[in-house]
């Protein structure tokens, strides 16, 4: 199973089960989430190894694009990216460090 948390900051962490994780500073998440929201799901697949340098959860996550059956599920999948959170740069939010979204798969 594959977490991203997607923190009030704008931070993003990505983690599994065996215990691998990235940690995305705010930067180079809203890098992540505007390429799931303006690519098509080739392109996004296509640049992940780029936006992720954590070798165990790159292949996790091309794994579950090539494990889902459908263009719908591959699509679906990269909304899961797509949809998280973004800030402008000058934002400075309060609690930064509580995680507004979790998303499982």
């Amino acid at each position: 199973m594959i977490t991203i948390t997607n923190f009030g900051s704008g931070e993003i962490e990505i983690s599994d089960d065996e215990g691998h994780s990235i940690k995305l500073d705010r930067e180079s998440g809203n890098r992540l989430v505007m390429v799931g929201r303006m690519h098509t799901v080739a392109e996004f697949v296509e640049k992940l190894p780029a936006l992720i340098t954590e070798p165990a959860l790159l292949k996790a996550l091309l794994q579950a694009f090539q494990k889902a059956s459908t263009s719908t599920d591959k699509w679906n999948l990269k909304e899961k990216f797509a949809r998280l959170q973004t800030l402008v740069k000058d934002y400075v939010p309060k609690d930064s460090g509580q995680a507004a979204e979790v998303i499982k798969f």
